[in-house]
């Protein structure tokens, strides 16, 4: 987007665009309000009119981020299992884990907002709440919708603890991936991401195949 063209978007969408870019960096409490108007090129007033206050707007920029991030990996996931005539659980479990892990470009995209997550926003209530609203529970949703047509006998608390399990072990992996690396004798990380793509796969494969029994 050229200079001219953001100047000509509403000034809500431009106070929006730079509180979504400034919170998820420096967090609630490291950047001011003044700041934030003068990088959108707004008045102080206009913060107010259209949200109240700083804080309404650090929720409205981390709602409107966690839901433009569902919005994509949802439709992705759609779009792997779409592609398939009929997919089987190892295909949905697959599609689930790369969606993440699929490539050093999605793991470390996943990484980095872990991060963002863990530093400004863990001690946050309200943000956690957006967070799942808007982000862990459509896909989630999504998720167990597709097992459940494949283990309709499981229900849908089992699924959800399947999918939480797969979940925790991407994250675990993200989260202490110089720690693996170390223990497993420092394979590059293309290796040691694959590997891990097929273990957390086959071994959500067999604890979800022996909960369908």
């Amino acid at each position: 987007m050229t200079p001219e063209q953001y100047n000509k978007r509403p000034s809500r969408e431009r106070i929006l665009a730079v509180a979504e870019e400034v919170f998820l960096v420096s967090g609630f409490d490291g950047v001011s309000i003044r700041q934030l108007t003068e990088a959108a090129g707004v008045n102080i007033a206009l913060v107010n009119y259209h949200f109240g206050s700083k804080r309404n707007l650090y929720l409205e920029a981390l709602r409107h981020k966690f839901s433009a991030v569902s919005e994509m990996k949802c439709a992705q996931l759609q779009q792997q299992l779409a592609a398939l005539e009929e997919p089987g659980l190892p295909q949905v479990v697959s599609a689930y884990v790369t969606l993440y892990l699929g490539s050093d470009e999605d793991a470390q995209a996943t990484q980095k907002f872990l991060k963002l997550i863990s530093r400004h926003l863990a001690d946050d209530d309200d943000a956690m709440e957006l967070l799942f609203a808007e982000l862990i529970a459509p896909i989630h949703l999504l998720v167990r919708n597709a097992l459940g047509q494949i283990c309709p006998e499981m229900g849908d608390e089992k699924l959800s603890l399947c999918i939480g399990s797969m979940t925790g072990q991407i994250f675990h992996y993200l989260r202490f991936q110089h720690a693996f690396q170390t223990l497993l004798g420092s394979p590059g990380d293309g290796a040691l991401r694959d590997a891990m793509v097929q273990h957390i796969i086959d071994f959500s494969m067999k604890g979800i195949g022996e909960e369908s029994v």
